[in-house]
């Protein structure tokens, strides 16, 4: 089945409102029928938040169905061991709906202001995933990297979903696509980029029917018919379809038709 998400995405000027209304809007997407709602994290507050996990906090307190994700966090700014706390506390605190996106990091002019080198953000993220994820398994974490090193520290609580909660990763070209099926992540992309790498190469080690796709969706500017076609070749995976929210409340009513009109296709 399709899940239709609201991702919420404020402008700067608006971010302390938007903070402030969060807890309405949560509610009643969930009593509108949205299946997630996505939490971008931007460290200059254009277009998300500057911390995206206590934002995913208060939308799992207000809620008991909604599904709360973070779409996208910048997983090599931060250091993982604190991630998978920050992500299993989550889990446990929404009873296993949590869901963590994460990418690279798109603002590259970022990694100077916390001194660190654009240029390992890569190879940050790939030893950063590793130690989530061994953050979440059962036992201490044991990690010798290039940028993170980690001996006998344990993740406390453990997540409540098996295996902990699911991983989205952002990927534009085909070889980052390969890379998220090969890493086990869903895949969020933009409406015209073809999946059709991630799927090749997720069917290639992986249960065809277990691949997970998110599309990326400017509700402005939604061309039901084109993206019919786009995601017709895709229909064996499990299908998201995340739809752009500046936060307002104002906006939820419209955004629950285009949702029921997606749901359609």
């Amino acid at each position: 089945m399709t899940r239709i998400a609201l991702r919420i995405a404020p402008e700067a000027p608006e971010l302390s409102r938007r903070l402030a209304e969060l807890p309405e809007l949560a509610g009643r997407a969930e009593a509108a029928g949205f299946d997630l709602l996505v939490i971008p994290e931007r460290l200059s507050a254009a277009g998300g938040f500057p911390a995206a996990l206590p934002v995913c906090a208060a939308a799992a307190a207000v809620t008991t169905r909604l599904r709360i994700a973070t779409g996208l966090l910048a997983l090599p700014l931060h250091h993982p061991l604190r991630v998978a706390e920050d992500a299993a506390t989550l889990d446990v605190l929404s009873g296993g709906r949590f869901e963590l996106g994460v990418g690279l990091g798109a603002e590259v002019e970022a990694f100077g202001g916390f001194g660190l080198d654009p240029r390992a953000r890569a190879a940050r993220f790939e030893e950063a995933l590793e130690v989530v994820r061994r953050g979440w398994a059962p036992g201490p974490v044991r990690f010798a990297g290039e940028h993170f090193r980690c001996g006998e520290i344990e993740v406390h609580p453990k997540p409540v979903q098996s295996g902990g909660p699911p991983l989205w990763l952002g990927a534009r070209g085909p070889d980052a696509l390969a890379r998220a099926a090969q890493l086990g992540c869903g895949a969020v992309v933009e409406p015209d980029t073809d999946p059709r790498p991630f799927l090749v190469a997720w069917q290639s080690i992986r249960d065809p029917a277990e691949a997970r796709l998110a599309f990326l969706l400017d509700p402005s500017a939604l061309d039901h018919a084109a993206l019919s076609q786009r995601i017709e070749p895709v229909r064996s995976a499990r299908l998201d379809l995340w739809l752009a929210s500046s936060g307002d409340p104002a906006e939820l009513g419209a955004l629950a038709d285009c949702a029921a009109a997606l749901r359609a296709l």
